[in-house]
């Protein structure tokens, strides 16, 4: 009986070690790193390719990729800047999870998944309504957010 509570209680703390050494990897300062660079170049990715979509006859630089990517670089920085400034996460609309929600409209709106319901020009033309707002928007927040 003694042994069978010692076998008990090493396969807990085995377990409770495998478990704490899991946790510390996955909230590893470069896991973190990793996972916030992977999401700020997905996100650069879909806005470069979104401005690619809507481009305006005249560029700003001269160079069109070059545009879309400082839009797409400017508007992830923004919005990685407004994410951990949040403080207010219980609120579903706070500014961070309106950012969140906005970025994901435009996300959606890109993949076309709702061209069937609302057609190809008002999905195009919604895109580029939110991908004007979203740097005016994002410097809002950051003021609002910054003031306090």
């Amino acid at each position: 009986m003694v042994t069978t509570q010692k076998r008990t209680k090493r396969k807990t703390e085995l377990k409770s070690v495998q478990s704490a050494a899991i946790a510390d990897v996955f909230t590893s300062s470069a896991i973190k790193g990793t996972v916030l660079f992977l999401i700020l170049a997905f996100n650069v990715l879909v806005l470069k390719n979104c401005f690619m979509l809507s481009v305006p006859e005249s560029t700003f630089s001269g160079d069109v990729q070059l545009d879309a990517t400082l839009y797409g670089l400017a508007i992830s920085v923004l919005m990685v800047i407004v994410l951990f400034h949040e403080e207010q996460w219980d609120n579903a609309f706070c500014p961070g999870a309106i950012t969140l929600y906005l970025d994901a409209v435009i996300l959606v709106l890109y993949t076309k998944w709702f061209e069937w319901l609302i057609g190809g020009w008002w999905s195009l033309w919604l895109m580029n309504g939110l991908m004007v707002m979203m740097p005016v928007m994002g410097l809002f927040i950051m003021v609002v957010m910054l003031k306090k």
